[in-house]
């Protein structure tokens, strides 16, 4: 991404320093009332903006911002603004500091992310903003294999687990319940039966090239490496790789990339943690709330979980803490809500075509089909 975004460089899209929030925007224009219908989520169509829900010093609006054809950069003007009742399940853009953020527009099927510079100088209309970044979200496949309305059907298999792996190229690693030194007994599904390793640990991930990495009970990291266990600096309490290879784990003191040997963090830690095919993490914290990375700030996600898979295909599974015979509820999400499906479980993962595999509370083992 260069430091000058064009309509080109946008596809599908077709500076005063000022310190306001967004109710001196609506001053500028008259409100548009009831007249302007809007939807749960962002959207791009035809030319038009529409933004359901922005948060502004803690107030809520609705707004129309049009395209203005042949800017360069890219630029927007504010259209219609209206109030809007605060709200805790919708996903919030927000208006801060001149910057109004837009973590999900929808463009033609495609998941778009957005950070707009109010330009307008003050006290004057029309407002207008310019892009100044953009990025594309890992897809949300709904029309995986399994298909995102359909229900698994839940496959039990042999052993027991306290955590699941599966890598981009559909190798499957588990933590079992068996109690060793660093935690629990390490194995391997190859042709249909657990092959136990050496080690133990108490928290796996696999790489795209099959490669386990796992974070042991006292929070040490190893990735396996001709048949044996290569310590990795740092310390983790869990650990997810995207179907890209990037490598994230989460401790108490941050979250973390891996790059070339060094743990590069961010502010915010968590308890669980994976990543999606473009390498963002999407983290549970201590409160059960879930978060994913965008554009180098968390944006929370509507719902609470104990525990997150995702798969190389893009589709994002949760336990959640809603209790029930095996653990909790599993869910799946749509894009904008988490959709609860039959079965419960206490730990998940995803395998490349979108198929979870879970551990239950009692370690039993199912695989959907």
């Amino acid at each position: 991404m260069g430091s000058t975004i064009r309509c080109s460089s946008f596809p599908l899209f077709g500076a005063a320093k000022l310190v306001l929030n967004f109710q001196f925007l609506l001053a500028l224009l008259p409100l548009f009332g009831s007249a302007v219908a809007y939807s749960q989520q962002a959207s791009l169509q035809n030319g038009l903006l529409s933004l359901p829900y922005i948060v502004s010093n803690e107030t809520a609006y609705s707004a129309e911002l049009s395209l203005i054809s042949d800017t360069d950069p890219v630029q927007f003007e504010l259209l219609a603004a209206i109030p809007a009742q605060v709200a805790d399940n919708i996903v919030a853009s927000s208006f801060t500091d001149n910057r109004l953020f837009v973590p999900d527009i929808d463009i033609e099927g495609f998941a778009y992310w957005a950070e707009l510079l109010l330009i307008t100088e003050q006290n004057s209309v029309p407002v207008r903003f310019e892009l100044s970044q953009f990025g594309l979200h890992a897809a949300i496949i709904s029309q995986n294999l399994l298909g995102i309305d359909n229900e698994p059907q839940w496959q039990r298999l042999p052993g027991s687990a306290s955590d699941i792996g599966v890598g981009a190229d559909g190798s499957v690693w588990a933590i079992g319940t068996d109690e060793r030194g660093g935690g629990f007994g390490i194995y391997h599904w190859v042709a249909g039966s657990w092959q136990r390793v050496d080690g133990g640990a108490i928290r796996i991930d696999v790489d795209p090239g099959g490669t386990p990495w796992i974070v042991n009970n006292t929070h040490n990291i190893y990735r396996r490496v001709h048949n044996s266990w290569l310590r990795v600096a740092g310390e983790a309490r869990d650990i997810g790789i995207g179907a890209d290879g990037t490598v994230w784990v989460t401790s108490g003191g941050g979250t973390y990339r891996y790059d070339n040997g060094d743990w590069l963090g961010v502010r915010g830690s968590g308890v669980r943690i994976d990543v999606d095919p473009s390498g963002i993490p999407w983290v549970i914290d201590h409160t059960d709330d879930i978060h994913q990375l965008i554009a180098g700030r968390w944006l929370r996600r509507p719902g609470e979980a104990r525990d997150i898979g995702i798969g190389a295909d893009g589709s994002v599974w949760i336990i959640g803490t809603s209790g029930d015979d095996g653990g909790h509820g599993i869910y799946r999400w749509t894009g904008n809500a988490w959709n609860r499906v039959i079965g419960s479980s206490r730990q998940i993962s995803v395998g490349p075509d979108g198929y979870p595999w879970a551990a239950n509370s009692d370690g039993d083992i199912y695989r959907a089909q």
